[in-house]
């Protein structure tokens, strides 16, 4: 066997093939903040620059080697231009420009909170439609938009996505000394629309725009004419704190013929919450408690008019496009949305907009930045009169 495999290889025959050199593969992909890898054997240094197409300004630059990546630490959208250069002989040998049309793209909104939802959806739908990209999307409410946003695949929050080529975050960042996280946010959320947390993520020109919701196909539940009020909140800041100021607007809708439908998930009846309010309302249809969010949208679809606070229930009503009032000192009038009839103090004197102002504090309810534990304390609202809601309502209800 020995003198076989001997002569075998002796008849082998040598094949001059070529060399082949090594090579190293460029990876890129934009998801949360944009990235450059260099995967390969050859050993050889690289320049990375990240360029912003807007302004052709240099935002990034690093030195690595083959099997090293290199990112800048920013995570919202912005145009990138990638430039790969061979440090040995200072040559571009590699360009990209961010092009997402027919890439898979993922945004994800952090909030569950209604009005941010809203107010961040329909410039999702603006990134899908000027990238062409294929978009998936994850809220905390899918079913409210799955129908009216047929390109847009949905998915629940936490669902692994694979092959992605980019994705983005769509929430308010902080860092830990409150402060706001400018890798993640490219504004200062605060004093901007609340909708241009979105648009400025995504790198999209802010205009406000109510989100398409899926609106059950019911009838309306109460035959008369009717408004809907919703006067409780997620903070005690965000109420209307004038004495006796819900009672006296409701009295004055009934006695112009309206009946009154109160839809908080706040029970009335209950005495702690009904403090907050004055007292416990009379006057009213009692729809308080935990119904479906389906179904206090079908109220607020064929309600003469909404009145509400800075809560989610307002921009609910908003997106519906019914007629709506909003109450509110705690925060500035560009807030939330400006297609309403807007109640706001705008006497200099007065201390409002402390949540365009400072960190809001969830776990204390009596937040009050300025004047808390003083006779100040909620006068944002306490001085906004039932004459001026009253007069917002006439104007709705054109009544003389």
């Amino acid at each position: 066997m020995k003198e076989v495999l001997i002569t075998e290889y002796n008849n082998l025959k040598q094949l001059n093939l070529p060399y082949k050199q090594k090579s190293n593969r460029i990876d890129i992909n934009f998801i949360q903040g944009a990235k450059c890898e260099i995967i390969g054997d050859e050993s050889k240094k690289y320049i990375i620059k990240f360029i912003d197409q807007k302004n052709n300004k240099l935002i990034h630059e690093s030195e690595i080697s083959n099997n090293m990546w290199s990112k800048p630490n920013i995570q919202y959208f912005i145009n990138w231009k990638i430039e790969v250069i061979d440090k040995e002989t200072n040559e571009l040998i590699y360009e990209y420009k961010l092009d997402l049309e027919n890439k898979k793209v993922y945004i994800h909104l952090e909030s569950s909170a209604i009005g941010d939802t809203i107010a961040w959806f329909p410039h999702i739908e603006e990134f899908r439609k000027k990238h062409k990209c294929n978009l998936i999307v994850s809220t905390f409410h899918n079913d409210w938009f799955k129908n009216q946003y047929p390109e847009i695949e949905f998915i629940t929050p936490s669902t692994v996505v694979y092959d992605l080529f980019a994705m983005y975050g769509i929430g308010w960042f902080y860092n830990d000394d409150k402060s706001v996280d400018y890798d993640k946010s490219p504004i200062e959320f605060k004093i901007h629309p609340l909708g241009e947390t979105s648009s400025s993520i995504l790198g999209i020109p802010y205009k406000e725009t109510k989100a398409k919701i899926n609106i059950p196909d019911k009838e309306r539940q109460i035959k008369e004419k009717y408004v809907v009020i919703a006067p409780h909140a997620s903070s005690h800041a965000k109420y209307w704190m004038h004495p006796n100021g819900w009672q006296t607007v409701i009295d004055y809708l009934n006695e112009q013929g309206y009946k009154v439908l109160m839809i908080t998930h706040e029970l009335l009846g209950d005495e702690w919450h009904d403090s907050k309010l004055g007292g416990t309302l009379t006057g009213v249809i009692n729809k308080t408690g935990n119904y479906p969010i389906e179904d206090r949208m079908v109220d607020i679809k064929y309600a003469d008019a909404f009145i509400g606070v800075g809560s989610g229930l307002s921009w609910l009503s908003w997106s519906i496009g019914t007629p709506t009032i909003l109450i509110s000192g705690f925060s500035e009038p560009y807030t939330e949305f400006l297609d309403c009839e807007r109640i706001f103090n705008y006497d200099t004197e007065v201390c409002t907009g402390c949540f365009n102002k400072h960190w809001l504090n969830p776990g204390d309810w009596e937040w009050c930045p300025e004047h808390k534990d003083t006779p100040r304390q909620f006068e944002c609202t306490k001085t906004i009169k039932p004459e001026q809601v009253i007069k917002s309502i006439d104007k709705i209800l054109k009544i003389q």
